[in-house]
C-alpha cells in the first residue's frame, strides 16, 4: 500500500510521538547517571549496533517506533513491567530499558542525507 505524503507525515509523527513517550517513560540518563555507571555508554552503544542490525537500511523513526513497541511487548510477556515516569534507575537498568532507551537515541539521531539524485 502506497501512502501519500500526508498519510505518510501522519504516520511519521505518530510514530515520533510514540517514541517520544518511551524517552519520557525511561528518564533519559544525564551526566550524573552516565558518571555513576559509567558502563551504560558501552552498553547502549552495544543496543545500539544491534537495533542497527536487525532494522538494516529500514532504520526509520516509522520502523524503530514499531520495534520498540515489539520489545516491549515481549518483555512484558516475560514479566517486565514498564517503569513510572522517570523511575528507571540507569545504575541497575533492565534489559528492556536499556535497550529501549537504545531506539530512542537511535529515533533522535540525524537522518543521513539523500543524495540529490536520489541514488545510493
Amino acid at each position: 500500500m502506497e501512502l501519500d505524503q500526508r498519510d505518510q507525515t501522519a504516520v511519521t509523527a505518530g510514530a515520533r510521538l510514540a517514541l517520544n513517550q518511551w524517552s519520557r517513560r525511561l528518564g533519559v540518563p544525564g551526566p550524573a547517571v552516565l558518571t555513576a555507571r559509567p558502563g551504560l555508554v558501552a552498553l547502549l552503544d552495544q543496543h545500539t549496533a544491534r537495533i542497527r542490525e536487525a532494522l538494516g537500511e529500514r532504520l526509520d523513526v516509522v520502523n524503530l517506533a514499531a520495534y520498540a513497541d515489539g520489545v516491549a511487548d515481549a518483555a512484558a510477556r516475560r514479566g517486565w513491567t514498564v517503569p513510572e515516569p522517570g523511575g528507571t534507575d540507569w545504575r541497575e537498568a533492565s534489559w528492556p530499558a536499556v535497550h529501549l532507551l537504545a531506539v530512542c537515541l537511535l529515533a533522535d539521531e540525524p537522518a543521513p542525507p539523500v543524495p540529490a539524485d536520489g541514488a545510493w
